[in-house]
């Protein structure tokens, strides 16, 4: 393969996983809200269960500098479980972390009472959901359960799945008139390099394999294609509708040429 070929299959990632990396803030700070949606605080946080430690931390120490009242975190047992339990085993900064049977809510709970001081009683969890959809529909299960449904949240959640993810939020708890304002705890780059590519965020442990990392980005276009196939309102229902730029449809097209096999829904590896 050419280094133009390369370039260009990098360039069309990057361009993707910027528009999957939903942020309706700039940062995680008082300023940004303000700025954005003029208030200075949001009632929850909401963790979303994936395979990433990095991602519950950052979500735990903007709960504790004072950016929302509540914290909660959700997932059961899904995809990104194995690659959760992966990720926790092979660091010894999570050696005291019980992976045995345990859902993505409860390992990474125990990651950020462990790893940033939260008291266990402050965390509000669910652990039955296993995928997008049912994050949203069994999240707001428990918080009506609690008399607790947010006015606010910020929801943090994988970078390839957070626009996905603010989408089932949308449809789930559009009854609720929630401000949800998503925040990707960070945006996945690419960069040429001997063996293809490789990330320039590559200081954040637990990044995806390759083949993985393909397999979510490419999985999320015809998933968030609002026809027939797709998952909003003109197919299957999961999503609100999402609008997605020609520009990106244009670099799936030509990704397609390499990943053909991302030409339509498939479950994920």
């Amino acid at each position: 393969m050419s280094n133009s070929v390369e370039f260009q299959i990098v360039n069309d990632i990057n361009k993707i996983i910027k528009f999957l990396s939903k942020r309706d803030i700039s940062e995680l700070s008082c300023d940004a809200l303000v700025k954005n949606f003029g208030i200075t605080q949001v009632d929850m946080i909401i963790i979303l269960g994936n395979s990433i430690p990095y991602i519950a931390e950052i979500g735990a120490r903007a709960y504790k500098s004072g950016l929302a009242n509540d914290i909660m975190i959700v997932g059961g047992i899904g995809h990104s479980t194995e690659y959760l339990i992966r990720n926790v085993l092979e660091n010894n900064k999570y050696k005291n972390i019980e992976v045995t049977d345990k859902s993505e809510a409860d390992i990474l709970k125990q990651i950020i009472v462990e790893g940033e001081n939260i008291q266990q009683d402050k965390i509000i969890t669910e652990s039955k959901s296993t995928n997008c959809g049912e994050n949203a529909s069994e999240a707001l299960n428990i918080l009506n359960g609690k008399h607790k449904v947010p006015k606010s949240i910020i929801l943090i959640q994988d970078p390839t799945m957070q626009l996905r993810s603010h989408a089932s939020f949308l449809k789930e708890w559009q009854e609720k008139n929630t401000l949800i304002i998503s925040y990707a705890p960070f945006i996945p780059q690419l960069k040429v390099s001997e063996n293809g590519y490789e990330y320039i965020n590559k200081e954040i442990y637990g990044l995806w394999a390759k083949d993985r990392f393909i397999d979510l980005i490419m999985g999320e276009i015809p998933r968030l294609n609002d026809v027939e196939n797709g998952y909003g309102p003109k197919g299957k229902g999961f999503i609100s509708h999402v609008d997605i730029p020609e520009e990106i449809f244009c670099c799936y097209k030509r990704l397609l040429c390499y990943y053909d096999e991302y030409n339509e829904i498939k479950n994920r590896k």
